[in-house]
């Protein structure tokens, strides 16, 4: 790759010493991933691709490189997977125990199988070993010891989540976390609590549909945030899809009359918060959520000879390195407009956001090489209207009326 200086435009950028980074090529890398690493810290990334390393997107493959490369020695990543005899099978990591049936027998079907099986994933991996979840499509700006790790592990820590608030998003309430970045301590309650609440969901089903109907789901609410997303007609599908988060909702909720555990009390006090959505798809927004606004800014040549759009172009890698933790490349499962993610799994797309000698190139090398100097912001808890539900992580409120 080469070599980069930081555009005069950034006012808020500093190189990364290379000595904090690994800079081996891509074989050295992906080499690296094709093998068991045994887990010996909670400095762990951890995220899945069904099929393995080698058949990712490129776009997703190279997220993931970079993320090696930035992090550098002292943490570990791994791209777990569902393949028959992978030394990166899930099952090399984690019980069989941790699964429902359907996931475990392979006969988990419907259009959302792979992300419903990531759901399935990451929690008993956080709970097992520590560390950090990340989608593949997460493109890293900050450093996930500025981000999260430093202050989870200090001597004197208060927290054992990191977590991604994206309100109103899913839920209209104050508070809703994404799943797609998350941090944990190995051993954490409210981990383990989620991942039982989602795995009970699957009893006796070998897809997502009608999740919104069940009892768990009814008691937190649906995902009527998606209503602010003209997908008006398709809130009990869509809270289907990401019943993972709406469990994720339920359990910051949540009073287990059994054990006494308290999830808001937990929420407020242990989880360290991070702002989301600016934060997250800052480059979705200035684009008006437009994925091919965003390829055509990627793609803009190095060399462009319209001054304009050679402008707006190093502006927009300038500013979403600047001003956000990452760069996530979702996909628009609800119909519209298509996302950068449904953009990059097309044929003429599969590099747009790392072709050679574009500014694509030039934003995949400052996540790696430049780092963002504003000091990391966290959120404080907000009031809720939102109860406290008295249950269990797996049996509904109703279940425990006198």
């Amino acid at each position: 790759m080469p070599r980069f200086t930081i555009p005069p435009s950034a006012t808020a950028l500093a190189e990364v010493p290379k000595s904090q980074l690994d800079l081996r090529s891509d074989e050295a890398l992906l080499a690296q991933l094709r093998v068991f690493t045994k887990v010996t810290s909670e400095k762990n990334v951890w995220a899945f691709w069904d099929r393995g390393i080698d058949l990712m997107y490129p776009s997703y493959r190279t997220t993931v490189l970079n993320w090696i490369r930035k992090l550098g020695p002292s943490w570990t990543v791994r791209i777990v997977d569902l393949v028959e005899g992978s030394p990166n099978n899930v099952y090399n990591y984690v019980s069989k125990d941790w699964f429902p049936e359907c996931f475990i027998s392979r006969t988990m079907d419907g259009k959302s199988k792979a992300q419903h099986a990531s759901d399935l994933v990451r929690l008993p991996l956080l709970y097992e070993y520590g560390g950090v979840w990340m989608d593949v499509g997460n493109m890293l700006h900050t450093h996930l010891d500025d981000l999260f790790w430093d202050a989870l592990s200090a001597p004197d820590s208060q927290y054992e989540m990191g977590v991604w608030i994206i309100s109103g998003q899913i839920r209209k309430q104050w508070g809703s976390f994404g799943n797609y970045m998350l941090a944990s301590r190995k051993g954490c309650t409210f981990i383990k609590n989620w991942h039982n609440g989602y795995k009970s969901l699957w009893q006796g089903r070998t897809n997502c549909d009608g999740f919104h109907a069940l009892p768990l789901i009814q008691e937190i609410g649906l995902a009527e945030g998606m209503a602010d997303w003209n997908f008006q007609d398709k809130i009990k599908e869509m809270s289907d899809y990401v019943a993972h988060m709406l469990i994720g909702d339920r359990t910051r909720n949540l009073y287990d009359v059994e054990t006494g555990w308290n999830g808001r009390d937990f929420f407020n006090q242990k989880c360290l918060m991070v702002e989301g959505i600016y934060n997250g798809v800052l480059g979705a927004i200035k684009t008006n959520f437009d994925g091919q606004k965003q390829v055509d800014l990627f793609l803009t040549p190095l060399n462009e000879q319209d001054e304009q759009k050679k402008k707006a172009a190093e502006d927009f890698v300038v500013e979403v390195i600047e001003k956000s933790h990452m760069y996530k490349v979702y996909h628009n499962s609800a119909g519209g407009l298509p996302a950068l993610g449904d953009m990059v799994k097309k044929k003429e797309y599969l590099d747009a956001d790392h072709r050679p000698g574009t500014y694509g190139e030039l934003y995949r090398y400052g996540t790696v090489h430049w780092r963002p100097t504003r000091e990391e912001e966290y959120l404080k808890p907000e009031p809720t209207d939102d109860k406290l539900i008295h249950a269990t992580p797996t049996a509904p409120a109703t279940d425990f009326v006198l």
